[in-house]
């Protein structure tokens, strides 16, 4: 009986978020903030929040633009994640397929993935110029595949998009930036144990 519901709600899609999770990028986002301000023509403290309310306008084009600039200079040093594919290698010996969920533009996702010879992992690449938020990506992942929340896997580095998320019913994991190696392998090694074991 136990073993039924586990193979019932197993875990088919792993959604991962980019910066924090698949790397790390260096880019001075208080300056960010303020440049998109001065585009903008007042001040914002956020610009997920600017994002999400000024998405698929000509400002948020102009902004998205010109932070994917900075986005673009910052990939020169990115790397991915310590123990990165050894964990995809895993998830896809696990039989669940991955998406690549973020707020970055699709252009520094892309560049990125090839360079590193990670793009054939992920099924899917969503990003900032189709969706205003974190949880409008994983809505479309549900709405699109067709498996229940609870079957769906957040990966996130921010609380405010595992919040968002948690909204839909999808499980997700908070994947916490800056660590030591060992603690890195051990949020990897967790997160595969949910796949594979389907723990919360």
């Amino acid at each position: 009986m136990e073993s039924d519901l586990r193979d019932k709600n197993k875990i088919k899609i792993v959604a991962l978020d980019f910066d924090g999770v698949i790397t790390n990028l260096k880019v001075d986002w208080n300056y960010a903030i303020r440049l998109a301000s001065q585009i903008i023509g007042y001040d914002i403290t956020s610009l997920l929040t600017f994002y999400e309310t000024s998405h698929d306008t000509p400002i948020f084009y102009l902004v998205s633009k010109e932070i994917g600039k900075i986005e673009l200079g910052a990939l020169k040093s990115a790397e991915p994640t310590p123990f990165l594919v050894e964990f995809l290698d895993e998830i896809v010996k696990a039989n669940a397929e991955m998406c690549l969920v973020s707020m970055q533009s699709a252009l520094v996702i892309k560049t990125f993935l090839t360079r590193h010879d990670l793009a054939q992992y992920f099924k899917e690449i969503l990003t900032r110029e189709k969706f205003s938020s974190k949880k409008t990506q994983v809505e479309c992942i549900l709405n699109c595949s067709g498996v229940k929340p609870e079957e769906v896997l957040l990966v996130d580095d921010l609380k405010r998009s595992i919040e968002q998320c948690k909204e839909l019913g999808t499980r997700c994991f908070h994947f916490k930036t800056n660590q030591d190696l060992p603690t890195i392998r051990k949020m990897w090694h967790r997160i595969y144990e949910i796949v594979h074991n389907n723990t919360v």
